[in-house]
């Protein structure tokens, strides 16, 4: 897969920059506008949610007071459902987007179909300038080194999103790599071994599968700056120890441990994995 690249705005001839909203045909993210902020956030009810919106929005007329009309029931729907995160909004213009509508995205975007190049995001809770301008945590955080394998590995929009919204997990993970490998990175093109390529998957794939996240855990990471729902610290009360060295990975992927046998696995599970990574670097 090619990398996405944009150039930073405002600047003529300035540096490109990596681009994480859309990536590809089936890649892209729509975590800022709150796509997983929902009461069922697993693939298959995030696709039910979606391909219903989608429909029903190709049937909307492209008036101002039928948009609104829409978005607010659509936004009625997610409420009455319940969301984990009350005051992180959740963009009711979200649906499928794309020639085979095999990736997530803005509904309102001039390009869009039915909208006939104009722009509608103005009607959207953020407006259209938030919309054109914002650029999350993990873009300005994360190194494009790291932001070139998540473009590379990762093959769908669901487990792209989830990801990409968890900046400090993903410079927790870039650490931990690059300390055991001396500073060695691959170069993109190693992917095209299965094995590496089966790696990187289980790396960022981590969000989902991992074996001790709590199970009320919300899926969606409110990474705004105002903090008002951080992450809740692990307890390591019941594993006999005070902590571990994986703390931030932990807190970030909401670990829950009843035993010190637990932790040993959980420490030995990053362990493996991270080893495995930075053995396949070149030196």
């Amino acid at each position: 897969m090619p990398v996405t690249v944009r150039k930073t705005p405002g600047v003529a001839d300035g540096p490109k920059e990596i681009y994480l909203c859309q990536v590809g045909d089936t890649v892209s993210c729509g975590a800022c506008c709150g796509l997983y902020n929902v009461a069922d956030a697993s693939r298959q009810g995030l696709c039910r949610m979606l391909e219903r919106r989608t429909h029903a929005f190709a049937r909307v007329p492209r008036q101002m007071d039928a948009i609104l009309a829409f978005g607010s029931k659509e936004s009625q729907r997610v409420a009455a459902q319940g969301v984990p995160m009350p005051q992180f909004h959740h963009c009711p213009y979200l649906g499928f987007i794309g020639r085979d509508k095999s990736r997530v995205g803005c509904m309102l975007h001039p390009e869009a179909r039915y909208n006939a190049g104009v722009d509608l995001r103005g009607l959207s809770d953020y407006g259209s300038m938030t919309c054109r301008m914002y650029f999350c945590p993990t873009h300005h955080k994360v190194p494009n080194d790291l932001k070139k394998m998540l473009q590379g590995v990762i093959r769908d929009w669901y487990v792209f999103g989830l990801i990409v919204q968890e900046a400090e997990l993903l410079q927790a993970f870039y650490a931990q790599i690059t300390t055991r490998s001396q500073g060695a990175w691959p170069n993109p093109e190693s992917i095209k071994d299965p094995e590496i390529f089966r790696l990187w998957n289980k790396l960022f794939e981590l969000k989902i599968n991992w074996p001790f996240a709590a199970e009320s855990r919300p899926m969606a990471n409110y990474f705004f700056n105002d903090q008002l729902y951080p992450k809740p610290r692990v307890d390591y009360t019941k594993t006999g120890r005070s902590g571990s060295g994986y703390d931030q990975i932990f807190r970030h992927l909401h670990s829950v441990f009843v035993s010190g046998e637990q932790l040993r696995r959980a420490e030995q599970i990053l362990d493996e994995l991270f080893e495995s990574l930075a053995d396949t670097l070149e030196s």
